[in-house]
């Protein structure tokens, strides 16, 4: 088999399409296991665990829990819960000492904010 220069360079360039997509799932990974551990060592300081959390944020709001998340708020831990509903997705956050709920929203409410801002400019 003869290979010519324009076959070595389309397998080249074919390496480092397979090399760099390669690279970039690595990179997800990397970022998403920085992320965990951040939230691992918020939790830590919470005198709740995520668990016992979860527990208060499905006792306000029925459903299913599909996203969770440790923040720091204003130096309090908080645990943020997506919760699915049969009405749509809820947002709970609970403060991570207190076990106080602190938020019950509608994950889409900001959507729902701009909308009707646009319905007032319409009307005007």
């Amino acid at each position: 088999m003869k290979l010519t220069k324009k076959t070595m360079i389309i397998g080249g360039l074919s390496l480092a399409i397979v090399g760099g997509a390669g690279f970039l799932f690595q990179g997800t990974s990397v970022v998403d296991e920085v992320f965990a551990q951040e939230n691992s060592k918020l939790a830590e300081q919470a005198k709740l665990t995520e668990k016992e959390a979860e527990e208060i944020a499905l006792e306000r709001v029925s459903g299913e829990v599909v996203e969770s998340e440790v923040e720091k708020e204003d130096g309090t831990i908080v645990f943020e819960f997506e919760i699915k509903t049969d009405s749509g997705v809820k947002e709970v956050e609970i403060d991570g000492n207190s076990g106080r709920v602190l938020e019950v929203e509608d994950e889409d409410e900001e959507d729902d904010d701009d909308e009707d801002e646009n319905e007032d400019d319409n009307e005007k």
